[in-house]
């Protein structure tokens, strides 16, 4: 390195050479170099291990342990040993988490005790509605006898487990067959409660009184003494002399019947309609009578029946249903029964059932003499 020298003219009177061997120098930055690498070396490790011990303690701890604890819970549903926010301590987004995590928990454990008292109860509802039906459908005739004067055969299809909707038979005497169809208002158990009572009233009456339209007016009054939810029962009641085919009948608010003469079709019998049994105290009902002559039928129904409905709310209706029993009219009451079943199955397709469908048929055949 050379510098010049100057007077006070500003004049060079002269040069400052200083002067040093190359391989010295290149050795002392050598030096420099490495101690400045080592240096910074060094300050980036202990850096390295700051972060690293801090990044450990705030997130990748808490992390293992939050992913621990759901893989516990996932596995094994039950209370943790220690809570997780016993164990991270921190009030940020992981604090949070697994204070989040902790309530989860909890509330998941106590939806999972609830779910289980749930399914018991319902298994056990299940259990009860299943053995109310089964008694409900004992309550039913289902044995139709062999008679020479009769056939008969009847259904009862609930809408729910249990149903509202009765049919009855019984012979009052040798002589004289007594027939009942009716209709609870509302459904399921309320109504199977309801349609017991009737069943056994209505029945009761009618050995003792043997006249349809004093026997609802007895079942009218013994119903609406105690009828504090309001619910009522549309009946329809025959009785009918075997020896002769006579028929007197009384219709309480229930559908119309339909008849069927040998040789013709059936059709629909507009009979009187009293008013429905536990509606009103004192109210009185009328009898009606007509023949039946050997080969002709009656078909009685509940309200379920022409009111099915199809997937876009179309009903049934007494046209279809009529329809239906002209298909072979003068085919065995069961046959008449899986015929309309048939259709009605066919018209309402996958739609729900709404309501109970109850059918009743009777096939005169004549009582002979002696």
């Amino acid at each position: 390195a050379m510098v010049p020298v100057k007077d006070y003219d500003d004049n060079v009177v002269g040069i400052l050479c200083v002067q040093r061997q190359m391989d010295v120098l290149i050795t002392s930055r050598n030096k420099f170099s490495i101690r400045v690498v080592i240096t910074l070396a060094i300050a980036v490790s202990l850096a390295v291990l700051v972060y690293w011990f801090l990044l450990n303690r705030s997130l990748i701890r808490p992390i293992k342990k939050i992913t621990s604890e759901t893989t516990r819970f996932a596995t094994e549903p039950s209370e943790p040993e220690e809570l997780l926010q016993t164990q991270i301590k921190s009030h940020d987004e992981i604090g949070v988490l697994a204070s989040s995590i902790d309530l989860m928990e909890s509330e998941t454990l106590e939806y999972i005790e609830y779910l289980t008292k749930a399914t018991a109860e319902r298994q056990r509802i299940g259990t009860e509605l299943d053995l109310a039906s089964q008694i409900q459908q004992n309550m039913l005739n289902t044995v139709f006898p062999e008679n020479e004067a009769f056939e008969i055969f009847a259904s009862m299809d609930p809408a729910k487990a249990v149903g509202g909707d009765f049919y009855d038979f019984y012979m009052l005497d040798d002589d004289h067959l007594c027939l009942v169809i009716a209709d609870v208002s509302g459904k399921g158990i309320p109504a199977a409660l309801f349609m017991t009572i009737s069943k056994i009233v209505i029945k009761d009456a009618a050995i003792v009184v043997s006249d349809p339209a004093q026997v609802l007016k007895t079942v009218n009054e013994r119903i609406c003494k105690n009828n504090k939810l309001d619910m009522f029962v549309t009946v329809w009641l025959a009785i009918v002399e075997l020896s002769t085919g006579k028929v007197i009948a009384a219709n309480a608010g229930h559908e119309y019947p339909m008849i069927y003469r040998k040789g013709g079709a059936f059709e629909l019998m507009h009979d009187k309609h009293g008013f429905v049994v536990g509606g009103v105290e004192g109210v009185s009902y009328t009898n009606y009578t007509f023949e039946l002559s050997p080969g002709d039928a009656v078909f009685v129904y509940t309200d379920g029946l022409p009111e099915a409905t199809d997937s876009n709310d179309a009903l049934f209706g007494l046209e279809r249903l009529t329809n239906a029993l002209n298909i072979a009219p003068d085919a065995t009451p069961f046959a008449l029964l899986s015929k309309v079943r048939s259709v009605v199955d066919d018209f309402v397709g996958e739609a729900p059932q709404f309501d109970d469908l109850t059918m009743l048929c009777l096939k005169y055949k004549g009582k002979k003499n002696g």
